[in-house]
This record gives structure tokens, sequence and C-alpha cells, in this order.
């Protein structure tokens, strides 16, 4: 179930979103605090654009249910995306537009919105507005969508790839103006495929795979997380392990282990249990997220960069 132990800005119940006998959401639960960075993790085909679409308001679920700010995103969508700032990871612009008509544009329709900041912020991603859409290019038009997006500050910022087809200089920028964002009181949930920019902005991270959340962590725990692999000369060891130690696989005499915190703390169950051949690794963002995506979902996943 849900964990309601602190203020959740965002909230996720048994979402069901079916296509004929196809799940692209499949009993989805998500909980994201108020004020923390979210990174939503998974490739393509694991149901993201699905689950952000439910929680606009675009699609009707299934069954189970959504809500920002105690607001149905379902039945209260209009109210929901008046405290949401959406990028979406393929934005639509009016392409005979001016870049300044574009900003205008944006941040006149919605409440929040905010020209002199969004200007401003073309200013910092260095952003020609005299151009109309249509003549700017792939990185222009991004850095374009974001400043509407961005100059449109809510309690709840929903950022799909927002340093996509960007350069690094501009993406560091980027990753600046999301801090600043977070700083002023906005909620972020961040997806990315770039591992290195979840790592530096977020503080919580879930994994989403065939439509489910099938792991939430926090940053500073998954840094000092430690994977195991050995050979164990009695089985029935795994039977009475220490708290802080996830058995993940457990095959024969072979077993894999997820050990949190540091690894002084096992020192001496390792010691007596009788493991053999041990190998220690340290799991990191890259490592927790392919514990959940083997073999079988690597042809549906576009590679991660890092």
């Amino acid at each position: 179930m849900v964990d309601r132990s602190h203020t959740s800005i965002l909230c996720v119940e048994k979402l069901i979103k079916q296509y004929g006998p196809f799940r692209a959401l499949d009993e989805c639960e998500l909980d994201v605090q108020e004020h923390s960075v979210f990174g939503l993790l998974g490739p393509n085909g694991s149901g993201k654009t699905t689950l952000i679409r439910c929680l606009l308001g675009y699609l009707k679920p299934t069954s189970g249910r959504a809500s920002i700010q105690e607001l149905d995103c379902c039945t209260e969508s209009l109210l929901v995306r008046q405290r949401v700032g959406y990028l979406p990871a393929e934005p639509k612009l009016f392409r005979l537009m001016r870049g300044r008509d574009c900003i205008e544009f944006f941040t006149s329709m919605h409440p929040r919105g905010n020209k002199v900041s969004a200007f401003e912020i073309a200013d910092r991603l260095a952003l020609d507005l005299n151009r109309r859409v249509a003549f700017m290019s792939t990185g222009m038009r991004r850095k374009l969508s974001i400043c509407c997006v961005l100059g449109c500050p809510s309690p709840l910022m929903i950022l799909d790839e927002p340093t996509e087809n960007l350069d690094p200089s501009v993406r560091f920028t980027v990753i600046e103006l999301i801090r600043e964002l977070h700083e002023q009181g906005s909620t972020i949930l961040l997806c990315s495929h770039i591992l290195s920019e979840i790592e530096s902005l977020c503080d919580t991270v879930g994994v989403l795979r065939q439509g489910k959340i099938v792991r939430t962590a926090r940053l500073d725990e998954v840094r000092t997380t430690h994977l195991l692999r050995g050979e164990l000369s009695d089985a029935r060891t795994l039977q009475s392990v220490p708290d802080g130690i996830r058995v993940l696989e457990a095959q024969g005499s072979y077993v894999l282990l997820e050990m949190a915190g540091t690894m002084d703390a096992y020192c001496g169950w390792i010691s007596q249990c009788g493991l053999r051949n041990i190998r220690i690794e340290l799991v990191g963002l890259r490592g927790l997220y392919q514990q959940y995506h083997h073999a079988q979902d690597h042809a549906a996943a576009e590679p991660i960069q890092s």
C-alpha cells in the first residue's frame, strides 16, 4: 500500500490502464513527497507516458485512483492542471509563431505564468526569440519549451526528458534552473534516461517496469548499498539473514544479496555463514536500475546514458 506517513503531493493507488488484453499500467502505486525531487526511471514501453497522461487527466484509468494535492486526477483534472507545470518529451509549438510570441502565449494561458521569468530563462539559455519556431533547430525548440514551462512555476513540475537534444553546456544550465525551481518550493517529478542527471538532481527514485513501480529508494541509501555474489554451503542460512539484507536470487549454492549500509555491519555474519567465492560491488543507481530490467527487457529499452 501507499505510504502516507509524510505529506504527499502526488498519490497513485492501484492504477490500471488497460487496452484490450494489454495493461499499460498494472496496479501502479506511487507516492511523491511534497518538496522532493523524484526521479522516474524506466525503458520505453514501461508505462511512463501513460502514467503522466493519467495524472494530467488526458487519459481515464480503467480502475484505481491518482490524486495531486488531494484533487482527483480524473474527475478534477482542470484544477489539477492549474497546479502542475508539464514539459512533455515531444512538446508541440506553433511553427509560425516567433519564440517571443510563444512565451507570451503559454505564460498567459497558465494561471501561474510569469513571462518576465520566462524571458530571463531565455536569456540564460542564449535563445534567439525573434526566430520563428519553424526555422528553429531541435535544440532551440527544446530551449523554447523549457522557457514556456519553467516560466510557469507550479507546486508540481513534471519534466519529461528536459535536457534531450541539448549540448552539454546548456544541459548544465537547465539542471541549475531545475535546482533553483526546487529551491523556490516546487516539487519535481523528473523522467530521464540520463542517470547522471537523476543522481545529481533527485533525492528519491522509482523504477517503473511493465506498468508497475517495482522499487522506490532514496538516493543516499542507494549510494551505500552493496551487492554480494557468492556460493553458500548451506541454503538454510538464508532463513535467518540480518536486517538490512535482501535475498535477490538463490539458485543451488549461488546467492545474490543486497546489503544496505556499510559492509562493516555484516562482516561477522558473512564470516560465519560459510560464503565462498565472494564478490562485492557498490550498487549505485545504474546497478539498482539493472536489477529490475534483465536481459528480456533489453530489447525494448534504449541504451542508458551516463
